[in-house]
């Protein structure tokens, strides 16, 4: 079996990422949303000319994670407006990170999360930041494992309604800020599910 693969995504994976984007953001949202209301957002949000964006901006970084060569996962870093509620203006945004439920329970995504902390030092960070959905309690847990606290709140537009998220933010150790080498983690079991 290949080995998991997180590796910079390129313009190349465009499509992949939008479908990708899509199908987790339905994936995650649909059971504790209404499913409308996720479809719409989706179908807005993970279009071309929004991921090409992403790709084209010199203070972002995205992420691609492979399992036996199978696109299962993303993570989008960006410097952005930090909240007022985060201490460090200088604070940059895990903006999305996000699995397929297959690919999930096997250590992938904690080592997403490592690849994205550490895009987010080569950015020049010292912490970073991230808003969540208080209803996904499944992400905050996993965001809490991996060192993030609340710090406030900030405004959400979701559905036509303004939501107040958890902001959540974490220090980025001078180990993160080494330089980053994206290969297959060896912290990741070779044996995953089917």
């Amino acid at each position: 079996m290949t080995a998991p693969l997180i590796r910079p995504a390129t313009v190349d994976d465009v499509d992949t990422l939008c479908r990708l984007g899509a199908a987790t953001f339905r994936e995650t949202y649909r059971p504790i949303s209404d499913p409308r209301e996720v479809d719409d957002y989706a179908d807005e949000h993970f279009t071309r000319a929004r991921i090409e964006a992403w790709l084209h901006r010199t203070d972002a970084r995205t992420l691609l994670a492979s399992l036996a060569d199978a696109p299962v996962g993303y993570a989008h870093v960006r410097r952005a407006a930090v909240p007022d509620c985060v201490a460090d203006p200088e604070a940059v945004e895990l903006s999305r990170l996000y699995l397929l439920g297959s690919a999930q329970g096997v250590g992938l995504g904690s080592a997403l999360m490592a690849e994205a902390i550490a895009q987010i030092a080569a950015l020049g960070a010292r912490t970073a930041w991230l808003g969540a959905y208080d209803r996904n309690v499944k992400a905050l847990a996993f965001y809490a494992r991996h060192g993030f606290v609340q710090a406030g709140t900030h405004a959400f537009e979701f559905g036509g309604r303004i939501h107040a998220d958890p902001v959540l933010t974490r220090a980025v150790t001078p180990a993160a800020r080494g330089p980053s080498i994206i290969r297959a983690s060896q912290n990741i079991p070779r044996r995953l599910p089917r």
